[in-house]
């Protein structure tokens, strides 16, 4: 049997809620968050058996800012985020026992959705607008290994044991990408940081795979601009 085991985050869909930026009427907003917060987790110990893949995903929401907006009026809203991804793979190899693979993949994606002051939960429940372009993929890495053994002592006798190859990678790195918030009526909005992620993984026989997504510091930057559709030229 393989021994799997998930090691999922306390935290609760609707958590990490930064203090809001207070609702102006300036043109601009911002706010941010310093704490960092597991989205998922999985962690596979050497398998025995069939092959096996599973993955694990959590959904979060964070509540960025509050502005208040005139009629007709866009908005440009900047996400800015640290990501941790963490993948480790391990392959035990036995002399002409064919090629062992073990894949890892952490991921971790970003939706911006906006709603009028005090709608609940529109991370959780799909609930406001998703801002343009929706949903994006703010990191990912996918880390495969393999190993075939074949070896032969003086050419004739086969030789017996096995060889182990083991790589982890360990990333940090800050993202930034930009979100269209177009023809709001007037009103305050909250604008909510959609983060969600997901921990693969598949592996063989004699193999063990694990990955970990986590989000730190975080910022988001919301101004009033003018939008204009397909404006952008193309050669």
């Amino acid at each position: 049997m393989n021994k799997l085991v998930m090691l999922i985050a306390a935290l609760a869909l609707t958590g990490f809620v930064s203090g809001n930026a207070q609702a102006q009427s300036a043109k601009f907003a911002a706010d941010w968050a310093a704490n960092t917060v597991t989205l998922a987790e999985i962690t596979v110990g050497e398998a025995e058996g069939t092959n096996s893949s599973t993955d694990v995903q959590i959904r979060a929401a964070e509540l960025m800012a509050t502005i208040k907006v005139p009629q007709g009026k866009e908005l440009l809203i900047g996400v800015s985020g640290v990501a941790n991804l963490i993948t480790f793979t391990k392959v035990k190899g036995k002399n002409k026992a064919g090629e062992i693979t073990a894949v890892a993949e952490a991921t971790m994606d970003l939706e911006v959705r906006f709603a009028p002051t005090g709608t609940a939960d529109v991370c959780v429940t799909d609930g406001g607008t998703v801002a343009i372009p929706g949903a994006i993929t703010f990191a990912s890495r996918k880390q495969t290994l393999s190993i075939e053994v074949d070896l032969l002592n003086d050419g004739m006798d086969t030789i017996t044991g096995f060889v182990s190859v083991a790589l982890e990678l360990d990333t940090t790195a800050a993202h930034h990408f930009n979100f269209l918030a177009v023809d709001l009526d007037s009103g305050e909005y909250d604008i909510w940081a959609c983060f969600s992620g997901e921990a693969f993984k598949d592996i063989e026989p004699d193999a063990t795979a694990s990955a970990f997504v986590a989000v730190r510091q975080r910022i988001v930057t919301i101004q009033e601009v003018r939008a204009v559709k397909d404006s952008i030229l193309t050669p």
